[in-house]
């Protein structure tokens, strides 16, 4: 096509992608403002132009338009409009009468100074006979130079162009991933996709998407945060996928720190994907030393160009803190890599509903009602991704009354609609999708009917009619998805395993099916004792069935039931465990420093809190702790947990004195301990975060007991000997490389809207 630039930009690492000539990407499907910024990143990444996007109504005669300004040897250098053209019609041709609108407006432009270059890019097809009038045309009222690239120069840039893929994935959902990733790739990002339905495909790229790709291209690792449903796992589909393409990296999806460690490898640059890394719906604290363990690992790969990517539900975040040794990997204790992706403004929002709305299965007769309540919805504070999938979905919302309340209630009580959504089901489906639940949210297709036995007796149903339901229930509330070892049954959303244990929950008698039909490792991990309460937990054991749980979980391995009875027991059941599992307290016979954050010294502070504890072992861990705080400057002596649960009095002050007399007035030996463990790829800096908290610490419990007593500032003392480390240790540091992230650096203003949703229901 006349007027297309002479060369194509090259690939990120050189390396070609394309397998074949690939067929058109439908492009139509986009929708018009998703078109719009898909038409950003072609301007910058394409054709070198950085812009400014200006939108409808908003723009002084510039609609659907960027206008910048550029230097170079390029005659068109200087102001300059890129003017946008979107068609819903597949294969429809451009012509002159379309651009009429335009033309009077690039005249105005022109005048301005501003359209010395213009050029229209549109998904439109284009005949050599229109373009040569449209150009005249636009020339005739005073454009200086008028180019047209329509749907088959578009297309060409997707095909050839990684980094522009990247900066719009929803194109990895729609198009045909075989035409340009090579073999390898491709597989894995069949996998992906598997695992994410249609949702790709109605992806929207935000800001906090916009930060993950910038971190772990800066930082070679991304912490994704947010509430159940609020996008953490689509987006870092996404960049899997992209991660597979533009980085040619190899793709693990790990569900364990376990995974990590076994699919590391030093020879190539790999990409890992760790959804849900400390628990899928509650905390697993039962992992955190696993993960201790690998994390020097993950150090010492991203500094080879390994990457990782890690979701979690932010308040499992909140609560894994506290045992994660963060330090192995400073960067994660940075705003640069954690990114809360539930900061979503209005636009996004209405970005994302229209997707779900425009691209589900309600009719256009719904759609065209609900028009007039969706911006008052995306300006709410309810509003969550996955409750904007379900009203897209006839059924989840096939029978919401199409009034304001309903829509309104439907957004602010997704938990609710979700439980009375499975409580209305029938037996059948109950059966389907106890059958997952029992057997951990993962089954095995084809389905054993051993596996399936259970629930099937449970809810009265027939095994033909469970598999059925399985069937039908794949893509609303149930996913068949694919893995190396072939194909799954899981959730499609976790929120769906919340409300099925709710469900449970409201009834014993299932309650007790529950005890007996699932696995003892998936009880483990799912259900508290009376009394106890974790966020993401609502199946409560009753006293009545402490001996049913003790039998079914009983005989789990010891450090398994050792952090059950530490996080998820009462007094009663930790007794009948003890009794029956002395062994429980082998491992508790050393500790890993700090103590406060070792699983066996938690055990005893919580079996001593239920008063169950055994003396000797009160006594042990109080040794422990008064050893550790001279040996490793291990303040936990000074912990309230124990201060307040642990040690005598004699013990509190014994640990004052140790702390003057033998660890403030030895800094340089524990700041030469530390430094002898330092390894040339962590940065310097953050090497000796945790010796100066454990030293602040300390100080500040010895001047609370003696605060009468004159004595050196030992922090003082300690920013000098750190300082003197740290200037040593930069001379042998080997910082990791980062690349350019793929992201577009022009931000598309924000329409109204109202226009946002103009064309949903067509």
């Amino acid at each position: 096509m006349a007027g297309e630039p002479a060369t194509a930009l090259p690939e990120m690492n050189g390396a070609p992608t394309l397998l074949a000539v690939a067929g058109d990407y439908p492009l139509h499907k986009l929708g018009w403002k998703a078109f719009q910024d898909l038409c950003v990143g072609v301007a910058e990444e394409c054709l070198r132009r950085p812009v400014q996007n200006f939108l409808p109504g908003n723009d002084a005669g510039r609609d659907g338009a960027f206008v910048g300004r550029w230097d170079g040897d390029d005659p068109a250098a200087g102001e300059s409009t890129i003017q946008c053209k979107f068609t819903s019609k597949k294969a429809n041709n451009l012509s002159l009468s379309m651009l009429t609108d335009e033309i009077a407006k690039a005249e105005r432009l022109a005048k301005k100074g501003l359209a010395h270059d213009y050029i229209i890019l549109t998904n439109h097809t284009i005949t050599g006979e229109s373009e040569l009038a449209i150009r005249a045309a636009f020339q005739g009222v005073g454009v200086g130079r008028c180019r047209i690239f329509g749907s088959d120069f578009i297309n060409r840039q997707i095909r050839t162009s990684s980094r522009l893929r990247m900066m719009a994935p929803r194109l990895y959902g729609l198009g045909d991933l075989n035409d340009v990733l090579d073999a390898r790739a491709y597989g894995q990002a069949q996998l992906i996709l598997s695992a994410m339905g249609e949702d790709l495909q109605r992806l929207v790229v935000t800001e906090a998407h916009r930060r993950s790709v910038r971190a772990i291209s800066q930082h070679n690792v991304v912490l994704l945060l947010g509430p159940p449903a609020a996008g953490k796992s689509t987006i870092g589909a996404s960049i899997a996928i992209g991660a597979a393409d533009i980085w040619r990296s190899s793709t693990i999806r790990a569900t364990s720190p376990e995974d990590v460690q076994r699919h590391l490898s030093p020879d190539v640059p790999q990409f890992f994907w760790i959804d849900d890394a400390w628990g899928n719906t509650q905390y697993q604290r039962q992992t955190a030393e696993a993960w201790n363990q690998v994390f020097p690992l993950m150090q010492g790969a991203m500094k080879r160009g390994t990457r990782f990517l890690i979701t979690s539900r932010d308040y499992i975040w909140r609560a894994a803190q506290a045992d994660l040794k963060l330090q192995a990997i400073p960067v994660m204790k940075t705003s640069q890599v954690v990114i809360d992706v539930q900061q979503l403004s209005s636009a996004e929002k209405a970005q994302i509903l229209y997707n779900h709305l425009k691209f589900g299965d309600q009719p256009v007769p719904f759609r065209s009602a609900i028009k007039e309540f969706l911006p008052a919805i995306v300006e709410g504070r309810d509003f969550l991704p996955e409750t904007a999938r379900r009203i897209g979905s006839s059924f989840f919302a096939g029978d919401l009354k199409v009034k304001e309340a309903d829509i309104v209630r439907f957004f602010a009580r997704p938990e609710q609609f979700l439980l009375d959504t499975i409580s209305n089901l029938s037996n059948d489906c109950k059966a389907a999708i106890a059958t997952i639940f029992l057997n951990g949210g993962v089954v095995r297709s084809p389905v054993t009917s051993s596996i399936m036995a259970t629930a099937v007796s449970a809810f009265g149903s027939t095994e033909a009619a469970t598999r059925h339901e399985l069937q039908t229930l794949n893509g609303s509330l149930l996913l068949l998805a694919q893995d190396e070892q072939g194909p799954y049954w899981t959730y499609k959303h976790p929120t769906v395993s919340d409300a099925f244990a709710r469900y449970l929950a409201q009834t014993p008698e299932l309650v007790e099916l529950y005890l007996r039909g699932a696995k003892p490792e998936t009880i483990l991990y799912a259900v508290v004792c009376a009394g106890v309460t974790i966020q993401g937990a609502p199946m409560v054991i009753p006293t009545s069935l402490n001996e049913l749980l003790l039998e079914r979980i009983g005989k789990l391995g010891g450090n398994l039931l050792a952090t059950f009875v530490s996080y998820r027991s009462n007094a009663s059941f930790s007794q009948m465990v003890l009794t029956r599992r002395p062994d429980i307290l082998d491992s508790a016979r050393s500790f890993g420093s700090p103590i406060h954050e070792d699983a066996d010294a938690s055990l005893l502070v919580s079996l001593h809190r239920q008063k169950v504890l055994p003396g000797n072992w009160r006594d042990h861990l109080a040794t422990k702790l008064l050893e550790a705080l001279v040996a490793e400057a291990d303040p936990s002596v000074f912990e309230l947990t124990y201060v307040d649960t642990i040690l005598t009095e004699d013990e509190k002050e014994r640990a004052v004195v140790l702390a003057r007399d033998k660890v403030l007035t030895n800094i340089p030996h524990y700041v030469s301990e530390v430094r002898s463990g330092w390894s040339k790829d962590y940065p310097p800096d953050d090497h000796f975060g945790t010796l100066e908290s454990a030293i602040r610490s300390i100080n500040e419990a010895v001047a609370r007991a003696q605060p009468d007593v004159l004595r050196p500032d030992p922090m003082a003392l300690l920013r000098h000997e750190v300082r003197r480390a740290v200037d040593r240790m930069e001379e042998d540091y080997e910082p990791q490389s980062s690349t350019s992230a793929p992201v577009a650096s022009s931000t598309p203003q924000s329409a109204a809207l109202h226009s946002l949703f103009r064309d949903v229901d067509e």
